[in-house]
């Protein structure tokens, strides 16, 4: 009766030990495969940082910062990953079509920038003394209309009243 309930314990104790291997090894691949989908800022990956839906602020009147136009993706890409802002993401890569008197703002050409939207002036040039310390190039655009179909940052400014991220429309943003 003795041996039984040794073999029961010991039992428990392995199926115990699976367990926990296996929820560890679960949740290793788990963060590594979030790193190859979600490049971009440590933020990312980190699960105690909330989540907000991609706000694209279609339709809004919105301020870019702008770290450089540049003739394609892969250049702007490359040129986006030479600039560090910490535990931010600092730059999005878009494409200069998605945003309508973006390409009259702009004092050079190109198909592609670096940006970063806000809804708001204060927010837009907290970004760019950002990024004149991480020694990145900052132009704050006028106004341009989102046309949609590119995330580039929106939320990440505080919101006017002091109660966390601006996350929704402001009336200098509102669609005209």
């Amino acid at each position: 009766m003795m041996r039984v309930g040794k073999l029961r314990a010991r039992n428990a104790f392995a199926a115990g030990g699976l367990v926990v291997i296996s929820l560890g090894l679960g949740g290793t691949l788990t963060t590594v495969r979030g790193a190859e989908r979600y490049p971009g800022a440590p933020a990312v990956l980190d699960p105690a940082v909330p989540r907000m839906a991609m706000d694209q602020g279609v339709g809004e009147q919105l301020i870019l910062v702008v770290g450089g136009t540049y003739a394609s993706q892969a250049a702007a890409e490359a040129a986006a990953a030479s600039y560090r802002f910490g535990e931010l993401q600092g730059y999005y890569v878009v494409p200069i079509g998605r945003f309508q008197g973006l390409s009259d703002a702009l004092p050079t050409n190109g198909k592609w920038a670096l940006a970063s939207a806000f809804r708001t002036m204060e927010g837009a040039k907290e970004f760019a003394a950002l990024a004149a310390d991480a020694r990145a190039p900052a132009f704050i655009t006028p106004r341009v209309v989102s046309l949609g179909g590119v995330f580039a940052g929106l939320g990440q400014e505080a919101d006017p009243s002091g109660l966390g991220s601006l996350t929704h429309v402001v009336p200098a943003s509102a669609p005209g």
